[in-house]
């Protein structure tokens, strides 16, 4: 392919890539003395006799999107009948390329990479602006690693091209929404779709759908199940399962309802917090929440005073325990004298009383102050708002039981994996119940009556704890609903 010495008034110097839909040139803008890259349309673009009006309308759209994670657009313009438009130069090279070198992509890496993007695209969905085309290779980095978006815009200018060849689909096969595989029309929903895809292909390095021809994949998306990543990645934890599933939901409306819920979901899942991403879309900057550190410590200090307290009664209850009891008296031999006739004194034998032994049971000792029966552990992974509906997931062991305390909430068994099994809990929004989860200890049939009642023998430790035995090995989880 030849390499045109000039468009427009930018200097070729390289080609950075090409597709089916456009060219990529590396390029010299002498007017400002930067680099750019200068991105040019098909000629069969032109064949739409409405393209120029919609052309201009759509990058002047475009060109108005400011924010730190979307690749600004310099200019637009004609070139011997093909449109072009000129871009900031990225020097980090694409999220596809990134990919094909690393293949898997830590959980870390790719929650700090989506964290941005996602503050990107919510702020283009917030103007209306629907991406349409979201793929790895429209995913750049600068020279200091910082992802931005590029190409918004360009899907919807290739559609009448793309519509000419019968299937009226827009947008990459392997990252395209159901609904737009069905050749409806595509809104922030879809591109959600499209990101939680990248998300599997990065944590995975493969894409979730093949075939052998491009339709095929299309119909994938369509009719197929999300093969689940757990599967590919093993090494995840089980809530990605959740997270990608929900993403890539077919029902649209049961997805992340926006970018920045997905990314919150990822960055709690790779980091156990949300991360500083603000509700608001209107700016990458959001500030965290000064109430949230003060509500945070707020609950240490709650935590610690309740150990004190514990621990406390403990100490106290085996101290009064530990009832000292009486020596038992020993009886002496008591002489008995009987008077004869005689008027002489007998000695008689002497009498020893005896004592009824009654066998008592010999309990086990009780155990040091720090052997304690382990709690299980519950951890939040995710919020979402699904068709308006709250839902907060949590991970419990595998061979936990769990029980709600009230009867508005619903918990739900979805997935199991690496010893951990993911609740999906849901009910009424901004509501707060327990959900008292237990591991009970194995104590073997031969121990049971090693304690008295009320406490609970240790076998590994063979001594007994202050515990009463159905509440042993269980912890109760606070869990919050979000308002939807």
């Amino acid at each position: 392919m030849a390499i045109p010495e000039k468009i427009g008034r930018y200097q070729i110097k390289d080609v950075l890539g090409h597709g089916g839909m456009a060219v990529v040139y590396q390029a010299y803008d002498p007017s400002f003395d930067r680099e750019v890259a200068v991105k040019v349309l098909p000629r069969e673009v032109l064949h739409d006799p409405h393209f120029r009006s919609r052309f201009e309308r759509e990058f002047k759209i475009v060109a108005g999107l400011e924010h730190p994670a979307i690749a600004p657009v310099y200019d637009v313009g004609e070139e011997n009948g093909q449109p072009y438009f000129v871009m900031r130069y990225m020097t980090g090279g694409s999220l596809a390329g990134w990919i094909h070198t690393k293949g898997k992509i830590s959980l870390q890496d790719t929650a700090r990479v989506i964290e941005k993007v996602a503050l990107g695209l919510a702020y283009a969905h917030k103007k209306g602006v629907v991406h349409r085309d979201l793929k790895p290779d429209n995913i750049l980095f600068d020279g200091n690693g910082d992802p931005f978006i590029s190409d918004f815009g360009v899907a919807n200018l290739t559609e009448s091209t793309t519509s000419a060849g019968g299937t009226g689909i827009v947008g990459s096969p392997a990252y395209m929404s159901p609904e737009q595989a069905k050749g409806s029309e595509a809104d922030s929903l879809s591109d959600i779709y499209s990101l939680g895809v990248i998300v599997y292909q990065m944590l995975s390095g493969q894409q979730p759908f093949h075939s052998d021809t491009p339709m095929g994949v299309v119909v994938k998306h369509i009719i197929e199940p999300i093969p689940e990543i757990l599967k590919s990645n093993p090494d995840l934890p089980p809530e990605v399962d959740f997270i990608i599933k929900n993403a890539l939901a077919k029902d649209k409306t049961r997805r992340y309802s926006t970018a920045l819920e997905l990314a919150r979901a990822l960055n709690l899942a790779a980091f156990g917090v949300e991360g500083n991403i603000g509700l608001k879309t209107t700016s990458a900057l959001n500030l965290p929440d000064a109430q949230q550190p003060r509500g945070r410590m707020g609950l240490l200090v709650a935590a610690i005073v309740l150990t004190i307290i514990v621990v406390g009664f403990f100490l106290l209850r085996n101290q009064l325990l530990v009832i000292e009891l009486p020596p038992t008296p020993t009886s002496a031999p008591v002489l008995e004298t009987v008077t004869v006739q005689a008027t002489t004194t007998v000695p008689m034998q002497a009498v020893t009383p005896t004592l009824e032994v009654v066998p008592t049971t010999a309990f086990a000792p009780f155990c040091a102050e720090e052997i304690t029966i382990a709690e299980p552990f519950v951890r939040v992974t995710n919020f979402a708002c699904i068709r308006k509906r709250p839902y907060t997931t949590v991970t419990i062991p595998d061979d936990a039981t769990f029980e709600l305390t009230d009867p508005q909430a619903t918990c739900i068994s979805e997935a199991v994996s690496n010893g951990r099994r993911v609740l999906s809990c849901s009910g009424p929004s901004f509501l707060v119940y327990d959900l008292k989860v237990c591991v009970p200890p194995v104590i073997p049939e031969s121990d049971l009556n090693k304690c008295s009642t009320g406490d609970t023998f240790d076998s590994t430790n063979q001594c007994c704890i202050a515990a009463p035995p159905q509440g042993a090995g269980c912890t109760i989880f606070v869990v919050k609903l979000k308002g939807c």
